[in-house]
């Protein structure tokens, strides 16, 4: 059986947790009008992270840039830098 870690106690995973959120009243009233069709506000909370964490996580994972790309990003630097650095000098007077 798997089980997670919820302020340092050790619980089974189908055990249900009682916690405290707070979050925007616009989006609690989104939720429970969603929880028409649940049995439970907590149930659309469930249901909402069950599907969600895991392209959070994804997203979370650094995908290392090709060659191309890196030269890509390098060269778009480059001309923008090009480009303050000539704006930069039509300020400067003569003397």
């Amino acid at each position: 059986m798997a089980s997670y870690c919820h302020n340092k106690k050790w619980y089974p995973k189908i055990m249900k947790v009682e916690t405290t959120i707070t979050i925007e009243a616009d989006l609690l009233e989104q939720v429970e009008v969603a929880a028409k069709d649940f049995h439970s506000n907590s149930e659309v909370f469930e249901n909402a992270l069950i599907q969600y964490l895991p392209k959070l996580n994804h997203k979370s994972k650094k995908r290392k840039l090709t060659r191309e790309e890196e030269i890509e990003v390098l060269n778009r630097i480059g001309v923008e830098q090009r480009e303050a650095i000539l704006e930069t000098l039509t300020y400067q007077v003569d003397l």
